[in-house]
């Protein structure tokens, strides 16, 4: 059991499932990782899931693909130059989570979701739920 609640602009360290495929053959390890809390189930930003966290993945591979580089990663305890990977938010249970490494300011979460913003196309998913009777 946690101590506390991960929140929304903190980055925790969680266990993760890999699933490897080899020959046909299936098989799952888990690595911990770091990740920032988008949305703590509540609806802030994803739907509403009191079950699940949304989370971003952070890696320290650049590359040309929707990584935005967190400035400040030394000063907030990184070991590494860390990008977070906001091309597609994950579910994390509650249980995955081991412990928090720190925590965004305000003004940093905001320019996060405004680069996650651009590459929503929020007119295009109006049109597509707006189709369906």
């Amino acid at each position: 059991m946690l101590d506390q609640k991960p929140k929304i602009g903190e980055i925790w360290l969680v266990v993760m499932p890999i699933i490897y495929v080899e020959n046909e053959e299936v098989s799952f390890k888990t690595q911990k990782r770091p990740v920032l809390i988008l949305d703590d189930g509540r609806g802030f930003i994803v739907e509403e899931d009191n079950k699940n966290y949304h989370v971003f993945k952070l890696t320290s591979q650049k590359d040309s693909y929707k990584r935005i580089l967190i400035k400040n990663w030394r000063e907030l305890g990184l070991k590494t130059k860390s990008y977070i990977r906001i091309e597609m938010p994950i579910k994390i249970e509650e249980s995955q989570f081991v412990f928090k490494i720190t925590e965004l300011s305000f003004k940093q979460m905001i320019e996060y979701y405004q680069e996650l913003y651009k590459i929503v196309n929020i007119s295009m998913l109006e049109k597509l739920a707006n189709r369906i009777p």
